[in-house]
């Protein structure tokens, strides 16, 4: 007697379920951890900004400066006694914060404030600094100056933020 069969079997189940699952996992590792990949990103973009305010202070005469926010930054240049901003807030990507560390403390970012807190003189001296980007609770890179010559960039080792 011979039956028919209608359906799929529990194996045949079971290996598309195996492979769909193997493909979710390849997408998964493909893309890895954008928040690491936009900290990374956004940290050698402020990298060269810096690197190029260093060189506009010294071939121009001007003090320039950087106005820090939690999540954005803006270029300003000395006028007379007063600061201008040289060009539009720049926003970070999204989930990237910035920490910043003056003096062995962690300086308050606040919003709306018209003062840069990192400076580049025309004596190619720059305020020592060591800024962080984190995505918290996690701090994926840091710039770090002493105040002479280009700041540095490293990686830092994924750790705890806070």
């Amino acid at each position: 007697m011979r039956y028919s069969s209608l359906g799929f079997t529990l194996i045949e189940l079971m290996v598309v379920m195996v492979l769909i699952g193997v493909l979710v996992s390849m997408v998964h590792i493909s893309l890895g951890d954008n928040r690491a990949r936009d900290a990374q990103q956004e940290a050698r973009a402020m990298l060269a900004l810096m690197q190029g305010l260093r060189e506009k202070a010294v071939l121009d005469g001007q003090e320039y400066g950087l106005r820090l926010e939690p999540e954005a930054y803006q270029q300003m240049r000395l006028q007379g006694a007063t600061w201008q901003a040289v060009e539009a807030p720049v926003k970070l990507s999204a989930g990237v914060l910035l920490t910043l560390v003056l003096e062995g403390r962690v300086h308050s970012l606040a919003a709306g404030e018209q003062i840069p807190q990192l400076l580049w003189l025309s004596s190619d001296e720059n305020t020592p600094f060591a800024l962080h980007f984190d995505s918290p609770p996690l701090r994926w890179q840091s710039l770090y100056s002493d105040g002479l010559g280009n700041p540095l960039l490293e990686a830092s080792e994924v750790t705890d933020a806070y």
